[in-house]
């Protein structure tokens, strides 16, 4: 690469880095969670840690043509329909992301490699290269913390009704990745606890549905929202993935937020489901 060229790529990723000593969310910015129905009576927490493609506008998309964020690579395409119509079906908190995985994705651990991707599924990301530390600290600061500080308000006034609430996290997934297939209408993601996967697995299985036991992701390997919210405080918890081309368009949504709605009651009527209990 010439001196010019390596010059010229050095002014662009620095025009999309925001100065650190200003904030990153502007007042046109919207917050970095959404909370839908918070005073819902079901003590059964929903999340939805990749609800948005939304960037900060000071990150000008982050380098990245507009078309990047209709990609499942950008957010969980039918995601945030599908929590938001079970949170009022079953009268239950939400607690949704303000911003695109591409910024941060809050369903990693902070210093993680997949924090803050400089590349994914063979797209760079043009503002996310060589990012240093002081920059990767101000989008943990404004919009990795106050979301999973949503998520601990969002427990603890469940907590204040004297019932150990459970968490329910809803995500899709990429019918393919590179060349390997992914054939399950629908994953359910769990770690230790069986509480609410085993079950809920069985009843999926019910409606003829192909159900991927931690597929095509393993909640063993990493399901950082779910552990450090349910997982490591005793409460029952799982995470969903279903095949975004079934969640693409109304219908589909329809369909599966119908599909959910079959099942969460009886799923809430297990017996010792909101029990602290660790496994």
């Amino acid at each position: 690469m010439s001196q010019k060229a390596n010059l010229d790529r050095n002014i662009k990723k620095k025009d999309l880095q925001v100065n650190s000593t200003i904030k990153l969310l502007q007042s046109d910015d919207p917050a970095p969670f959404e909370e839908i129905n918070p005073d819902g009576f079901t003590p059964m927490l929903l999340l939805c840690d990749h609800a948005s493609s939304r960037v900060p506008a000071a990150l000008s998309n982050l380098g990245l043509e507009a078309s990047t964020f209709e990609r499942h690579i950008a957010y969980d395409i039918g995601a945030a329909a599908v929590s938001q119509r079970l949170s009022m079906f079953l009268d239950a908190p939400l607690v949704l992301a303000g911003f695109s995985r591409l910024v941060i994705d809050l369903n990693r651990p902070v210093g993680h490699q997949e924090s803050i991707v400089e590349a994914i599924d063979l797209t760079p990301i043009p503002a996310n290269q060589d990012l240093d530390e002081t920059a990767k600290r101000q989008r943990i600061t404004e919009l990795f913390y106050p979301y999973h500080d949503a998520v601990n308000r969002a427990l603890t006034q469940l907590w204040e009704r004297n019932t150990a609430p459970v968490i329910f996290s809803i995500h899709s997934f990429s019918p393919s990745y590179g060349n390997t297939p992914r054939p399950w209408d629908i994953g359910v993601l769990w770690n230790r606890d069986p509480r609410i996967a085993v079950p809920l697995i069985d009843m999926l299985r019910a409606c003829g549905l192909n159900v991927g036991d931690n597929e095509p992701y393993s909640g063993q390997q990493l399901a950082y929202t779910i552990d450090v919210h349910g997982g490591a405080a005793g409460l029952a918890n799982c995470a969903i993935e279903i095949n975004q081309d079934q969640i693409r368009d109304a219908a589909g949504i329809t369909r599966w937020t119908a599909i959910l709605k079959s099942i969460m009651p009886d799923i809430l009527k297990i017996p010792g489901l909101h029990r602290v209990e660790r496994f």
